[in-house]
């Protein structure tokens, strides 16, 4: 099992909107509004890197309310339990 975190930049007055599409995403295991440099971060969950990547860029990328978003794996086995 492979896991990603996004975090999000939002266009103004898009978040509820935001928040709607994205938990619609099948590999979305949570998607939460957050405080501070970015407006939200989504967990998602695949069976390979590959499937994540394709996830993100297919399906994440284009909802219309993300102005700039940031894909981060997690990277050391040890963490992903």
């Amino acid at each position: 099992m492979e896991t990603g975190y996004v975090l999000f930049n939002l266009k103004p007055g898009c978040k509820k909107d935001f928040l709607e599409k994205i938990r619609k995403v099948k590999a979305v295991k949570e998607a939460r509004l957050v405080i501070g440099i970015f407006d939200a971060i989504a967990k998602i969950e695949t069976e390979s890197i590959e499937e994540l990547e394709r996830i993100y860029l297919n399906d994440i990328e284009m909802i219309e309310s993300i102005t700039n978003s940031r894909l981060h794996f997690v990277a050391c086995p040890r963490t992903r339990k």
